[in-house]
């Protein structure tokens, strides 16, 4: 990111969406300085997510699950172009579970199960937050970058295709 007084790029010269720059302004304004520290934390875990949760699920977690249901070859195609780092089986018991980093001090795992018909389990998704991440975001912001995520994952994949 090439971030001005009066514009914020990305370094290769593309231009941000209005929402990408606000997510970044809000994420300097909040001014978090703490490292993060590895512990893990679901979005219903942080206060005065209540409102949200409900968003971030129909939003999020259901489109995830339901797009890449029984395709989790695809799910690691996107989210590697993406830059996550495959963390699968790594103190998780998820079939697909990578880490972003959108922004230094802002780690994001994301878990995804697949479908399990014997046991009757549908698709599912999880995103988890470090625990220092509403030092670092606001409650919007993390719905904000939980969408994001989500459909730089969908337009990755879909390009492909």
């Amino acid at each position: 990111m090439i971030i001005r007084d009066d514009d914020i790029t990305r370094a290769d010269g593309e231009s941000l969406t209005r929402w990408e720059k606000v997510f970044i302004y809000n994420h300097m304004a909040q001014g978090g300085q703490r490292m993060p520290t590895g512990k893990w934390k679901g979005f219903e875990e942080f206060p005065n997510t209540v409102s949200k949760v409900k968003t971030m699920a129909k939003q999020v977690e259901v489109p995830l699950a339901a797009r890449f249901q029984h395709r989790p070859a695809e799910l690691k195609t996107a989210a590697i172009r993406l830059g996550g780092e495959e963390v699968t089986g790594q103190g998780n018991t998820a079939d697909v579970a990578f880490l972003f980093h959108p922004f230094p001090r802002v780690p994001v795992t994301l878990l995804f199960w697949d479908e399990d018909p014997v046991d009757g389990f549908a698709a599912t998704v999880k995103l988890l937050f470090d625990e220092t991440v509403i030092e670092h975001l606001d409650i919007e912001s993390i719905v904000f970058l939980s969408e994001r995520l989500r459909q730089l994952l969908e337009d990755t994949d879909e390009k492909e295709t």
